[in-house]
């Protein structure tokens, strides 16, 4: 139980200098979809998105939201593919040891317990489970990009059929919005010049 005293009665006061003293929490930026590709090359509500979210004061986070048909499509991804995590969590030890990723490796594909040890995820090559067989003749295969993806096929063949259904739509989004920080990016002084 606390007692009552001088410092009780001070308590809102410090309280509240205490918050205006501290800045302002930086915020997520939200981008809605349609207007990311109804941007031109100069669109200068685009630039000042972008470096709210990604300059020195940014998270460093941006959440790209849209209409009717991207809210279902995330939701579809969504439904398909999250429910999966417990099950692959789930796996026996030596079947997440089979598609866990290689040593040397980082978050590359396959399945990771992450940097802590704790955050599981699963990572894979969007476009092609030998990502090594579209190098041009004669470069040699960097693990750390290039190896084969491993998939739980055995206990849980659902997760790449998933995954693939959903990489076109995220690859694209990501594109659109890498596109846009391109655009940005070559404007800049220190970096178009």
């Amino acid at each position: 139980r606390c007692r009552r005293g001088p410092w009780a009665r001070m308590a809102p006061q410090f309280g509240a200098a205490v918050a205006a003293a501290q800045p302002a929490a930086p915020e997520v930026v939200v981008l809605d979809i349609d207007r990311l590709r109804a941007a031109d090359a100069a669109d200068i509500e685009i630039d000042a998105l972008l470096d709210r979210a990604f300059d020195r004061q940014g998270l460093g986070l941006l959440c790209v939201v849209g209409g009717e048909a991207f809210q279902a499509e995330v939701r579809r991804i969504r439904e398909e593919l999250l429910p999966l995590a417990p099950a692959l969590e789930r796996l026996p030890e030596e079947e997440r040891e089979e598609i866990s990723e290689r040593p040397g490796t980082r978050n590359v594909n396959g399945f990771s317990r992450g940097l802590d040890g704790h955050r599981s995820g699963f990572y894979f090559h969007p476009a092609t489970d030998t990502p090594g067989d579209e190098l041009p003749e004669g470069i040699e295969a960097e693990a750390t990009f290039y190896s084969p993806n491993r998939w739980p096929d055995r206990s849980l063949p659902e997760l790449r059929a998933n995954a693939r259904r959903a990489a076109p739509f995220l690859v694209g989004v990501g594109a659109e919005l890498a596109s846009a920080l391109d655009r940005r990016l070559a404007r800049l002084p220190e970096v178009g010049d």
